[in-house]
Parts: C-alpha cells; structure tokens; sequence
C-alpha cells in the first residue's frame, strides 16, 4: 500500500492489533518506522486469548471475535526526515457497547495521543530495560552469554496426552496398549514401496482416532520401519500447578523429550528443579518448583525446565566423563544429592555452571554453594519488584539475574528461595488451612466424595451489582462445600489461575473427544488410598498459597 501512494499519501486500516507488541510483531513495527513518517495507532482490546484479570482488562470485543482489534492511520511524507508514533487505547474494562460509542465519536483531534519514542529493538508499549541483557542468564542454548545452569528444557511434548496422561495406572497401561498394538499391526501392514503417509491415507483404521493418534515423529518411525520397543516406563509426572498425573516416558512414543532423559534417565534416579514459563506477550510470569516430569504446557503456555543436576551414562569401560575406571571424582554435597554420585549406571552432574559459582565467589564470598545458587534464582524470580521492573523484559527472554551487591542481599533471596522451593515441591505433606467442609450426605461413603467438576461459589459485588466468582467458597459437587478458603490464597498466581483456580481447571472428570478416552481424577484418590485426597489437596493448597505470600510479602521489605 505505501508502494502505490508514492511519496505521500495515507494508509489505514483496521487488523488484529496482536503486532503492536507481540515479539513477532517486532519486524512489523520496524518496518512501519521505515514506510511511514507519521503512525496514529488506536487499540481498540479485546484480546479473549488472554485470561485471568488480562482477559479482564481488555473488555469486550468489537466484532465479537477472540483477537484483538486495532485502527492504525500511516502517513508518509517523504519531506519529513523523522518518524513519529502517536498511540491511544480504549480503557480498562470497556463494554463493547461502550467501545462502539467511543468509536463513533472519535476523531484525529479529539483522541488523547501518546508519543512515544521506539528503541532499536521495535519495542512500542511495554520497551525492554537497557541493563536487564547485560546480566547472566538463566539459561542460553546459543552459549553466547553468562548462565547459571548448562542444561535446560522445555517439558514433555507428548502430542497424545489423552493416551499417555492419566490419573489411573490401569487406564494408562490399557490406553498405551492400544497404540503399540495399532503401530505394530500398522508396521506388519505398510507396504515396502510405501511411505508412511501414503500409507495412512489409504488406510483409515490406523489413523482412527480411537485407536491411535499420530504425530509426525511417529509416522518417521513407521516410515523407517522401526519396532516399537520396551524402554519406555510409567512414572508420575506434574502435569500442571498442583496436578500430578501419570505418564508413560517413552523415547518413541513422546513426541518430542527435549533434554529431559538426562534429567530423568530412569524412574530411580531423582532430581529437583523449576519451571518458567517460558517468554509470551499475553501471559504472567509464572515459575514452580517440582521433583517430576514437567509437561510442555505445563501453565497452559510452553515451560522452561531447569535441574539442579543431570545425570550422565557412566562407560563401564573408561569410566565415562569422571574419571578412570571405576574411580568417580566427588563434587561438592548437595542437599539434594552428592555430585560425582553413580547410581545404577548414571553419575550425577551439577548443572549449575562453574563459570556462574566463580562469579558468586568473587563477589560473596568462597563459601557460595550450588544450592545456595539454586535456591537464590527460585527467590528472585519471586521478587514482586524484580517481577514488576523487569515485566516487559520477562516476556520477551528467559530471566537475567543481577548479581547481588551484598552478601546479605544473597542470602536472604536464597533462604526465601529455599524456604518456597521446599513448600512447592512437598506441597502434599503440609498442614491443610482450616477450611468449612460441609457435608450433606454420608462422610464414609467413598461417592460422597467424588468430583464431576468444581466451580466458585457467586457473590454479588458491592461497586457494580454484578455476579462475580466468591473465591472464599467453592462448589465441590451436590453433597460438599467448601469455605473458609482466605481471599488472600487468590493473590498467589501461576500464570493465568490463582493455586486453587488451578484445582478446579484441573481436577475434572474429562473426556477427550476424538478417543472417548475418559481421564478422572478420582482414580487418582483410588490409586492412593483416600476417597478424600481432591478435599485434602484443596486445604493443602490453601496453606501453600497463603505461605507464599506470606514469604513473597516479605522479599519486599
């Protein structure tokens, strides 16, 4: 369009307004300062793709659609040497009907602009910080920059979890069942001429959604005429905030397991790390420690896994990377595990980096340790100020950490961190928050119990009239209420969902269309003994929230 207006001219039009300041929109936005010389950009909202308080903010939709949308007039005079931005947006909330009326009676003269100046990134409303860059980070596949760990991963990328999740042992080993056996008649089957998608397109009962599900990486395999083996195992895993299920770890039946084998070669080899959320323009940062296998969505948007230690395959012959024959050399204690530790075949490497512990040294003190390292990042990322400062830069890279000007500066966010990494990862072990179970039917009866999906109780608010979420209460099923959940417990975030939201998204009795395949998480208080354990986990997660912002309130005093 600038092309066919010559050297000057005007240029508008109305788009999804996901450019203005998603990362993908950088070159847009570059580009936009070189076609234009003047850019008035009205952002009308309405982003849906969003959730929690964001979802809110952004109000109601225009077209009624689930992007948002934006009005962007360019003008371009090529007797003007500069680029001016000038921005303006409709306000928190806004009803669609109030965004229309506002529209219509809006002009070039009557709108509040904002100027503002872009930096050489092509950041426009939320612009990244100059020193944030500058410091170590947590991680860096490219290897180009300081970091505090060697190793880290994105979660496990099933691309079939309805067959390998489940909260019930039996279903997931009947569900796995199911896909070797379709694969290996599929393998017994296929042609020698034949390519595997060829293959599937001329025989629909292999790809039948309720016998298999399959991904790309499954069809290379029948493609190279690979057997399906028995490596893989049934493991419990952190599916998401709060929610453990099983899954089945398998090199050939995943997706896609990043570098999560040398974090968890095999189920008797522990390890104990963190999830990022990993960056995104319309999510919260979020980060959770845990001891299992994290999923790729992990909360709701891709997650970043990083471990306190791998573990590396030990060469019976050479004694592998640690030394000569079986002579493995010792690293410092952890309390997590001894590094240089053998273990079934596998010795245990520290991933926090040398270079990271020789800085920390330097600065602090000798005595810096990998754990005490660990536990500083995890209280960090809890900062409510380094979280609010460094807002924009969190959703644009994974976190840098400014080295600590003090030694009391270090060792209070690593106890904070210690102290949060503990309460996360046992969060089944402590205390429930007092809650008021009412209980209209028989308490011994395991059916009293059962769960079909929770919901908030509703309250009217006092400032608009209107019906909102009573997040002190919730709904469990016909027989049980629970109250006396503390509205601060809302306050700890994950992303999108407060802990206990978490709860209710996820300990739900679901059924996945295209399989039939049903998931209920009261197998899961089946497999451990307790017809209430979803009641439980609910005062425990209670008590883990309140916790944390007790410890968060603290980091900002």
């Amino acid at each position: 369009a600038t092309d066919r207006i010559g050297d000057q001219g005007i240029v508008a039009f109305v788009s999804n307004n996901g450019w203005i300041d998603g990362n993908a929109g950088a070159g847009v936005r570059l580009s936009m300062a070189e076609d234009f010389t003047d850019l008035y950009v009205f952002n009308l909202r309405g982003n849906s793709r969003t959730a929690g308080e964001h979802a809110k903010r952004e109000g109601g939709n225009v077209f009624d659609i689930r992007v948002g949308v934006s009005i962007a007039i360019g003008i371009k005079d090529e007797s003007k040497q500069s680029f001016d931005l000038h921005y303006a947006e409709l306000p928190d909330y806004s009803s669609k009907a109030d965004k229309i009326s506002a529209i219509t009676s809006a002009s070039i003269e009557t709108l509040i602009w904002q100027t503002i100046e872009p930096n050489k990134e092509g950041d426009w409303l939320n612009q990244r910080s100059e020193e944030f860059e500058t410091w170590p980070i947590i991680g860096d596949k490219k290897g180009s920059s300081t970091t505090f760990f060697n190793i880290f991963s994105r979660g496990l990328e099933s691309a079939r979890d309805s067959w390998l999740y489940s909260f019930s042992t039996k279903a997931i080993g009947e569900n796995v069942a199911v896909l070797k056996s379709t694969y290996t008649q599929a393998l017994e089957t296929i042609h020698p001429e034949q390519n595997a998608e060829e293959f599937l397109k001329s025989e629909p009962w292999f790809i039948n959604p309720v016998r298999s599900k399959w991904s790309s990486s499954l069809q290379a395999q029948l493609d190279r005429r690979v057997d399906i083996n028995r490596n893989g195992y049934r493991t419990k895993s952190q599916y998401r905030p709060f929610c453990q299920q099983y899954v089945y770890f398998d090199e050939q039946l995943n997706h896609r397991r990043y570098q999560l084998p040398s974090m968890f070669p095999t189920p008797e080899h522990s390890n104990i790390g963190f999830i990022v959320m990993a960056p995104r323009d319309a999510a919260e940062f979020a980060v959770l420690a845990t001891e299992l296998i994290p999923d790729l969505s992990f909360f709701t948007y891709t997650g970043q896994f990083f471990t306190r230690f791998t573990w590396t395959p030990v060469d019976a012959e050479d004694g592998g990377l640690f030394g000569e024959g079986n002579v493995v050399k010792q690293g410092e204690t952890s309390a997590y595990g001894q590094v240089g530790e053998v273990v079934d075949g596998y010795v245990r490497v520290d991933n926090i980096t040398d270079e990271i512990k020789q800085i920390y040294r330097d600065a602090l003190g000798g005595d810096v340790t990998g754990d005490g390292i660990f536990h500083f990042v995890y209280g960090k990322l809890h900062d409510p100020g380094y979280r609010t400062q460094y807002a924009a830069d969190l959703k644009k890279m994974l976190p840098h950490i400014e080295t600590p000007s003090s030694r009391a500066e270090f060792d209070k966010f690593a106890a904070a961190g210690k102290e949060l990494m503990e309460l996360h990862v046992d969060y089944e072990s402590v205390e429930p928050w007092p809650l008021d179970i009412q209980v209209k039917g028989d308490e011994s009866n395991r059916e009293t119990w059962r769960v079909q999906k929770m919901k908030w109780a509703r309250r009217k608010d006092p400032e608009t009239g209107k019906n909102v979420n009573d997040v002190t209460k919730l709904i469990y099923n016909k027989q049980v209420t629970i109250s006396g959940i503390p509205a601060e417990a809302d306050e700890y975030m994950l992303g999108s969902r407060s802990a206990v939201a978490w709860l209710i998204d996820r300990y739900q009795v679901k059924k996945d269309k295209a399989s039939g395949i049903v998931n209920d998480p009261n197998d899961w208080a089946d497999e451990v003994g307790n017809p209430r354990y979803i009641v439980d986990l609910i005062g425990k997660v209670t008590r883990v929230a309140m916790e944390t912002v007790r410890i968060v309130d603290g980091l900002e005093n």
